[in-house]
């Protein structure tokens, strides 16, 4: 039995209307009755969570957002922040850079969206808009969000990784979705800060999910689950995780009725 469970939202536990359904609830109460703890870790701003995660208020679940740049407890108090350092965002946004990609940066309480074209509204919700970020002062960013075609995205992270190099954390979401935070940032790490302050050994989480930015969360737990929709380079980086079904037919829901029968 797992003494907690982390789970990637998008692709993995929400199904394909993009909610938590009623069985995977269910499933969920059945194991924080079991005394497991509950985490969700994934790219999403903190607000945008909460509001997933509405439906199921009495159960106690900590979130990991942003990809790992802000930690909250149950109770939606902070434990961890890591912001961008100022400099770099200001010249991580300037056109010289950044081109003609959309970017959304993710502040505490808001996002700030440039070049905002339509394309990055389901993934960033609502933002504010602003003609541009040139001026921007950079403070208290917990990560940025370049949307483009792969093409595009490759020639922006190979030039931030040569003017930049070891002094920022980036990942993709999705082919279309660049990220980057501040170094040392993962979902990975911020579930490691987590387990250690619950008091819970990595070996007995499991977690899941789907993407490349969810690769260091799988290698840290003892009990690494991968979608049956996971991104091909997931199946490279995390060999030794187990395969199971889609997340449109609630496939995390299936294993924690097995794991919590």
């Amino acid at each position: 039995m797992f003494r907690a469970i982390a789970t990637d939202l998008d692709g993995t536990l929400l199904d394909a209307d993009s909610r938590v359904n009623a069985r995977s609830w269910q499933a969920l109460r059945r194991a924080a009755a079991a005394g497991c703890q509950l985490i969700v870790a994934t790219g999403r701003h903190h607000r945008d969570v909460r509001d997933i995660l509405a439906a199921g208020s009495d159960l106690p679940i900590s979130v990991i957002s942003s990809n790992g740049a802000r930690v909250h407890a149950h109770d939606d108090r902070e434990l961890y922040a890591a912001n961008l350092p100022p400099a770099l965002v200001n010249k991580l946004v300037q056109p010289g850079l950044a081109g003609e990609a959309e970017i959304a940066l993710y502040l505490d309480e808001q996002r700030l969206a440039c070049r905002y074209h339509g394309a990055l509204q389901a993934y960033a919700g609502k933002s504010q808009q602003v003609a541009s970020l040139a001026d921007y002062h950079g403070s208290n960013v917990a990560k940025i969000i370049y949307y483009a075609a792969p093409a595009q995205l490759a020639a922006i992270e190979q030039d931030i990784l040569y003017r930049f190099e070891g002094q920022l954390a980036l990942v993709y979401s999705q082919d279309c979705y660049l990220e980057v935070m501040a170094p040392g940032v993962s979902k990975g790490s911020a579930l490691s800060l987590l387990l250690a302050r619950l008091g819970i050994a990595a070996e007995h989480c499991a977690a899941f999910g789907d993407a490349q930015n969810d690769v260091e969360m799988l290698q840290l737990v003892g009990h690494p689950h991968r979608m049956a929709n996971a991104s091909p380079r997931l199946y490279e980086h995390v060999p030794q995780a187990r395969t199971i079904g889609h997340h449109a037919e609630s496939a995390v829901a299936s294993v924690l009725e097995q794991a919590f029968a």
